[in-house]
């Protein structure tokens, strides 16, 4: 009797339990509409990059590491090519240029003295007062001297060559964009991070990834805005694609994951709305898309 009373019992929790769960169900409201996906063709497309001075920054750099005598432009400034940026010291070269210079006085002096001994010589000679080997040992003196005097001479140019090396110049007519210089401190050789120029248009270089780079046609508008603030910053034309597809790392905001895609370099002409847009810049271009 008692096993009957479990059995109807268990059985009635059953059905009063598949009861409830096909009450939820029912009562559940229906799953709302899934929204169609975006077309692509019709989306903007969106390529990120950088701004640069046209023909990309031009980095000056010292040969030899040196002490920062003397500044003449700063940050903005409009140069010349071969205009003086600064001067480093330059004491040691100034000397060996005094050096050579000498040396190529006391080399011509003694050309001199040696030429005038090679006339006389040569008048005793034709007189039967000397020797043909005095004569011919005077004219060899001559040409070692002279070979002394060209030799003196290059050493000048060498020593007024490090004495150049000294100064820096700028390559092109253009913008200081940084001079990062301050007098007395030391400059390193080859440290191209300092003082950097560039001519006065800007560009713009995008990164396109191949899914999009049949999207990006040269002629092509496009605007330009900061990354970052989404302000607009200026409107660009696309003048140059290059014709090869590079590879650039990128990484989540999982500091420890990485993955790389394949892009072309793309460069846009930009037209700023503001004069003071540095190089640099992360922006982001907008192109394309349709209603």
């Amino acid at each position: 009797m008692k096993n009957s009373i479990r059995i109807v019992i268990g059985m009635a929790v059953v059905v009063l339990g598949a009861a409830f769960i096909f009450n939820s169900f029912k009562k559940a409201s229906p799953p709302p509409d899934v929204a169609p996906a975006p077309e692509i063709g019709k989306e903007p497309v969106r390529v990120y990059g950088m701004t640069e001075p046209a023909g990309r920054e031009v980095f000056v750099s010292p040969p030899m590491t040196k002490r920062v005598v003397q500044v003449y432009v700063r940050e903005g400034d409009e140069v010349r090519q071969g205009q003086r940026l600064c001067d480093m010291e330059n004491s040691v070269e100034r000397e060996q240029v005094e050096l050579a210079q000498a040396r190529v006085a006391l080399a011509q002096k003694s050309l001199e003295l040696k030429i005038d001994d090679l006339k006389r010589t040569k008048r005793l000679y034709k007189n039967r007062i000397d020797s043909e080997y005095k004569y011919t040992q005077a004219e060899i003196q001559k040409k070692v001297e002279l070979k002394r005097l060209k030799v003196a001479d290059h050493e000048l140019e060498v020593a007024k060559a490090q004495l150049e090396q000294t100064i820096l110049r700028s390559p092109i007519n253009g913008i200081v964009y940084k001079m990062d210089v301050r007098l007395g401190e030391t400059l390193n050789a080859g440290d191209n991070t300092r003082i950097v120029l560039g001519e006065t248009g800007l560009w713009v270089r995008l990164f396109v990834e191949s899914y999009w780079k049949d999207s990006v046609t040269v002629g092509s508008a496009c605007r330009i805005c900061d990354t970052e603030t989404g302000e607009f910053i200026g409107s660009g034309t696309i003048i140059k694609k290059m014709p090869y597809m590079g590879r650039r790392d990128f990484r989540t905001e999982d500091l420890t994951e990485r993955f790389d895609t394949k892009f072309q370099e793309v460069i846009v002409e930009l037209k700023p709305e503001k004069n003071d847009i540095p190089i640099g810049l992360s922006v982001v271009a907008e192109m394309g898309g349709s209603d």
